[in-house]
């Protein structure tokens, strides 16, 4: 009896241990192809492809910013099937990683404002940040900033709002935007902050020295996200 009750209570103990193992059926582990950072998103949710994208792109409806991608530098993580099909009332992620690290002087408020303000002098739409802070995200606790974003696109196309987030990852430089329909936005953001709360880099950010280290990169200085954006998406309509 005492052998037959051991063999019960390990039996037990092993389905406890091994219930955690199956994870979240909901989610998965998204690694970026650089190998630099990973993050644990909606199982429905992949990586889009470039071709996808152009076909994404032509979608009257559909997000301007779901139209560009370069898988290593800039793209878009969601239902990418849904989109497809023309269904973006749906919550997504878009990643722009870029080769150096911010410099953040103590204007990047008003340096976040200008650069979004020069997304939409090219693009046409139109941006407000509210909810600009500093804070600590991702499971390593890197301090990064933060802002909430409307965007408006200048076409008649869906406008969006974004939890934006403007981390350092070892050297580069890496821009969440977990974006969703503005009626959507307060009741997908406790998820948002779930994904970013798993946010982990392979490497940890270099300390910030001065503008004369040459590691870094002004905020203003050609590196910026929307900066980066505005020429892509220039191109994109003029290749339309």
């Amino acid at each position: 009896m005492r052998r037959r009750a051991c063999l019960h209570s390990l039996l037990a103990l092993g389905l406890v241990v091994a219930a955690p193992a199956q994870g979240d059926a909901t989610a998965q582990r998204f690694v970026n192809r650089n190998a630099s950072f990973h993050l644990e998103l909606p199982a429905e949710w992949r990586q889009i492809a470039p071709n996808e994208a152009r076909k994404i792109g032509e979608l009257p409806q559909s997000p301007p910013m779901l139209g560009l991608a370069q898988p290593n530098h800039f793209y878009a993580i969601g239902p990418v099937d849904r989109w497809l099909a023309a269904d973006f009332g749906n919550a997504w992620l878009y990643v722009v990683e870029q080769d150096a690290e911010w410099y953040v002087a103590d204007t990047w408020q008003d340096d976040l404002r200008a650069m979004w303000d020069a997304e939409g002098k090219t693009s046409g739409s139109t941006h407000r940040l509210e909810r600009l802070e500093r804070a600590k995200v991702g499971s390593q606790d890197v301090e990064a900033l933060t802002a909430v974003r409307a965007t408006v696109p200048a076409d008649g196309r869906q406008p969006t709002t974004s939890l934006d987030v403007y981390a350092p990852a070892g050297g580069r430089q890496l821009s969440l935007s977990f974006t969703c329909p503005p009626d959507r936005f307060e009741a997908e953001l406790p998820a948002f902050r779930k994904a970013l709360a798993t946010l982990t880099f392979a490497r940890a950010a270099k300390a910030q020295t001065s503008l004369g280290d040459r590691l870094w990169t002004p905020l203003l200085g050609g590196g910026g996200v929307a900066l980066v954006l505005l020429v892509l998406y220039k191109h994109t309509r003029g290749r339309r």
